[in-house]
């Protein structure tokens, strides 16, 4: 019995120390590899760098004619690592050498992988290579069962660009159960103009939900060309295409879309009456301002913010015209200008120039006193007790009335 004992503690020792053998070989292992590997790119990866600024058709010559099947594994990943790092000429130098060693074929090979996250990574790489001859493989990629490996093959196809990727990517609009519409309408953003005259013939064509994200691309690529297609897509029966081209309008910044998003500041939807002003603003329409501080009277919170943040930046012809409603009749156009004066510092500056005299005081005095006849005082009772400025602090409590007879009014 005591014999039986020891021969098994002896066996789980021997179990043990083989086991122990067995992991420290291994990482030793690791260890030397990962030295390896780091020695090879330190070897490697000057001629890389060499290769993609310089002007060599091919990189094998600097590579002395081939590579190591030892060095494929580390040549890869250099390629691979500067590709995303570089633009222009250098980057189509570092995607013709992953092409030209080989690597493209194995992504290709990759596709058909019955493993999903070898499918995608090969996706991956065939849109970090540049390769324009995968397109047509990546084509049937986008009806992979995996949403993952879809995606991944828009991606490429976004990064090779060509107008046989954009057909699919715009399908792909229409298709939020299989695929993220932002993402797409990313891909679709980054390529630029090339997608603009694809995007307008295919746009009858799309559903709803495709026809906004397609016009919010528009707005993100800016393309000139697009712009009289939008002004006629504010006449458009759908409420939501004629606020998403509103905003594209204004995206874009033309001068020209001015009368039709005057217009719109009429329109019986409220988020396209809240689009026309905020693209009021963005392109400095002056004779948009009546038209603007009459929205302050809109009963939608929205058209109000934006049409105040539009006289804002209108500069200071905005300005005066936000400080004249101050005065309005309109209860929701006064607060809201007290508002915008207010977050955007135009009060605190009015303040200071109490310091000053003259018409520049006079001037100053006449906005306090209209934010006190609006009841809007909690800034300026903040200023009053905490402005650096001893004058200031003076007029002001002279200006605000007393909080006694606020509370009782």
């Amino acid at each position: 019995m005591y014999g039986v004992l020891v021969a098994s503690i002896l066996v789980v020792a021997l179990v043990f120390l083989a086991l122990t053998l067995v992991i420290v070989s291994a990482k030793a292992w690791r260890e030397i590899r990962e030295r390896r590997r780091r020695a090879r790119r330190r070897v490697l990866e000057p001629v890389v760098l060499a290769h993609a600024h310089g002007n060599a058709a091919s990189i094998l010559p600097a590579l002395g004619g081939g590579v190591a099947r030892s060095d494929r594994g580390v040549l890869e990943e250099t390629l691979l690592d500067h590709v995303q790092r570089v633009r222009g000429i250098e980057r189509e130098r570092l995607g013709a050498a992953l092409d030209e060693l080989g690597y493209v074929d194995a992504y290709l090979a990759g596709l058909s992988s019955p493993r999903w996250w070898r499918r995608a990574e090969s996706a991956e790489n065939l849109g970090l290579a540049g390769s324009s001859r995968a397109t047509a493989a990546l084509l049937r990629v986008l009806e992979d069962p995996s949403y993952e490996v879809r995606l991944r093959a828009a991606k490429a196809l976004g990064a090779i660009g060509g107008k046989a990727a954009v057909a699919p990517l715009l399908r792909a609009l229409s298709e939020p159960n299989r695929w993220s519409t932002i993402r797409i309408a990313d891909l679709l953003g980054q390529m630029g103009r090339p997608v603009v005259q694809e995007l307008l013939a295919a746009f009858p064509t799309l559903n709803l939900h495709a026809k906004l994200a397609a016009l919010d691309i528009l707005g993100r690529v800016r393309s000139l060309e697009a712009v009289p297609w939008l002004n006629e897509r504010l006449s458009d029966l759908e409420p939501d295409v004629r606020s998403r081209s509103a905003a594209a309008l204004g995206a874009i910044g033309v001068v020209d879309s001015a009368p039709v998003l005057r217009r719109a500041l009429s329109d019986p939807g409220w988020p396209v009456r809240a689009m026309a002003a905020k693209s009021l603003g963005k392109i400095h329409d002056a004779e948009a301002i009546p038209l603007l501080c009459a929205a302050l009277r809109d009963r939608e919170w929205w058209v109000r913010a934006n049409a105040a943040e539009a006289l804002k930046i209108a500069g200071p012809m905005g300005i005066d015209a936000l400080e004249g409603m101050l005065d309005d009749a309109d209860l929701y156009a006064k607060h809201q200008a007290c508002q915008m004066l207010e977050e955007s510092g135009i009060l605190d500056r009015r303040v200071a120039q109490l310091a000053s005299s003259g018409a520049v005081r006079e001037a100053a005095e006449s906005i306090v006193l209209r934010f006190v006849r609006a009841g809007q005082v909690g800034r300026l009772r903040e200023l009053a007790t905490d402005h650096a400025e001893p004058n200031v602090r003076r007029a002001l409590e002279r200006l605000l009335p007393p909080v006694a007879a606020e509370a009782a009014g």
